[in-house]
């Protein structure tokens, strides 16, 4: 399963382009900018001999960069923060997206209250007197978008709640296992309701685990904001403590629980209950928002 957390720059398939984060770097542009500049006042002596000439020492001093500067730890580091950050910004405008079409008015409130903290903990990582760093912030940030993707299973889940029919679902299942004493039933028949009873007995099966998981998701749900209130008063009340990339590490480490959440929700189990219930019926809406939004966490 992918991780659900943020993308690690370890995983290839996550790692940007360096060649283009290159191009595409702000000094890299004002030097092509300054290049250019060079090349018309050149050309005003000397012509397009001037101009050819700047272009060509221009060209040949950004192959060279091209060439080194990508391959530079350095600098693969910055280029792997920022796509990190990138697609938390993308994740996150989808995960409000979605909890605002689910209605998720409580969970947005939430977040906004850890959003809040983050901002005032990068302030404080900004103090040179500090040890905070931005990066220790930036696993706090990522935990919120984490909130988020678990806020909106959690709701999707609520709506599935709401749609199912446990018991007619039981009546049902009652029903044939008294037609099933009927000795006269023709084999084919037989097999068809023994079938039916098969798919109706795993839909209450899933339906009980979906329950005791969403009670476990409730709950990390309702720890969360508290946990990390923990972490910005262990900032506030001891700004300069030595200590305190390992302090916040230790407290990361009681907060890092939404890929072990989110793992108890596959696509298998967010298939609405009702749609469960009829056997060769496709997922219905809720079903579809409930995988988005798992495939939104684990992003």
């Amino acid at each position: 399963m992918p991780a659900c957390g943020p993308s690690s720059p370890n995983n290839v398939n996550d790692r940007p382009s360096y060649l283009a984060a290159f191009l595409r770097h702000p000094y890299n542009r004002v030097a092509l900018l300054a290049a250019g500049c060079a090349a018309v006042f050149a050309s005003i002596p000397l012509g397009w001999t001037g101009l050819a000439l700047v272009a060509v020492v221009a060209l040949g001093t950004e192959v060279l960069a091209a060439l080194a500067i990508p391959g530079l730890p350095s600098f693969r580091a910055w280029a792997e923060r920022e796509h990190h950050h990138k697609g938390r910004s993308l994740r996150r405008e989808r995960l409000l997206s979605e909890l605002a079409n689910l209605g998720g008015s409580d969970a947005l409130a939430s977040y906004q209250h850890m959003r809040n903290r983050v901002l005032a903990l990068y302030q404080s990582a900004d103090d040179s007197r500090t040890s905070l760093t931005r990066q220790d912030v930036d696993k706090l940030e990522d935990l919120t978008v984490d909130y988020l993707g678990l806020s909106a299973i959690n709701l999707s889940l609520k709506q599935r709640k709401d749609h199912a029919n446990e018991d007619l679902v039981l009546k049902r299942i009652a029903g044939l296992q008294s037609q099933l004493k009927n000795s006269a039933l023709a084999e084919d028949e037989e097999r068809q309701l023994r079938a039916a009873l098969a798919q109706y007995t795993e839909a209450m099966q899933r339906s009980r685990r979906l329950a005791v998981r969403r009670s476990a998701l409730e709950a990390t749900l309702m720890a969360m904001p508290d946990k990390m209130e923990e972490v910005y008063q262990l900032v506030i009340t001891s700004p300069y403590s030595t200590d305190m990339g390992g302090k916040l590490e230790e407290s990361l480490s009681r907060l890092r629980i939404a890929e072990d959440v989110a793992a108890e929700f596959d696509a298998s189990d967010s298939t609405d209950f009702k749609s469960q219930s009829q056997p060769y019926a496709q997922p219905n809406a809720f079903g579809k928002t409930a995988q988005k939004a798992s495939r939104a966490l684990k992003a």
